[in-house]
């Protein structure tokens, strides 16, 4: 298959971020090779010193090793900040558009909910964040890359869902770019080396698919339409689905959702943790919308 120059010309995925994503999930025998990364890294490590003293993880002080601040937060915790913090970096060009704000904004609230209804466990759950977090690979890049033009996009489908007029988003991608974001997804995670947990939920979910990542994909499709549901979503006129649906599709995560009052303080608190998120990882341009 012949890949078009457009799709070529996608920025790498920052090499710091491919390493960590082959260092998940973290192992005590690994832990050395994951700080003499970070070392490498000074700039990332200190922006990961950053958000844990702001999330109140710990309280600022001196500048700390990598050694230190697994010691403080643990490698997981570590991790999962280092990579928002390389993807939100990837997409700098592209969060000065409104459009493309709304969708960094989403993708946090995905990776949120993916976590939450993760099964039980420090693995999973930096598993399933992660994988909410990258899960779009292919359009992530895509409106890295090409900023305005996908925004156009997202522009033109919102309106087109507010005015109940038929529109085949794949196609128009391809029209634009080449290939569709399913396409440019699967590519860029066999390209970059993604590890296959990950290229397990990069294209089209497929809940009936057998094998040991089936249910990492309904997590994530589940957690994709929380998002969206609760009201993060970056479509803003498209259909919301039902929560309760949603989520009895995960059976053990709605029965212990469930015991949250009725789900509605479950819903409180799910919102509550995706809006800490988006403002932890805020963006430094001010907001205009």
């Amino acid at each position: 298959m012949e890949i078009p120059r457009s799709i070529q010309r996608i920025e790498p995925f920052p090499e710091c971020a491919l390493a960590i994503l082959n260092r998940i999930p973290p192992r005590a025998s690994e832990l050395d090779q994951l700080q003499g990364l970070l070392e490498e890294h000074p700039h990332v490590l200190h922006s990961v010193d950053q958000i844990a003293v702001a999330s109140g993880k710990y309280d600022e002080g001196a500048s700390l090793d990598s050694a230190a601040i697994i010691d403080r937060i643990g490698a997981a915790e570590l991790i999962e900040i280092a990579i928002t913090l390389l993807v939100r970096g990837y997409l700098h060009r592209a969060l000065s558009v409104l459009e493309d704000r709304r969708y960094w904004r989403y993708t946090l609230a995905c990776a949120v909910c993916c976590q939450e209804i993760a099964p039980p466990g420090e693995e999973n759950r930096l598993i399933a964040y992660v994988s909410g977090l990258l899960h779009d690979i292919g359009r992530l890049a895509l409106i890295a890359a090409y900023p305005d033009k996908y925004a156009n996009l997202l522009t033109l489908i919102d309106r087109m869902f507010r005015d109940n007029t038929g529109f085949d988003l794949l196609a128009r991608e391809e029209m634009l770019f080449g290939m569709d974001h399913f396409a440019t997804g699967s590519w860029l995670a066999s390209t970059w080396g993604l590890p296959p947990w990950l290229c397990a939920v990069t294209g089209k979910f497929d809940e009936k698919a057998s094998g040991e990542y089936r249910t990492l994909v309904v997590t994530i499709r589940s957690g994709t339409r929380l998002a969206h549901s609760l009201g993060f979503g970056y479509l803003e006129a498209a259909p919301r689905g039902d929560i309760e649906e949603i989520m009895s599709q995960i059976p053990e995560t709605w029965e212990r959702w469930k015991t949250l009052d009725y789900w509605k303080h479950g819903e409180e608190h799910l919102c509550g943790k995706i809006q800490s998120k988006q403002s932890l990882y805020a963006l430094a341009e001010p907001e205009d919308e």
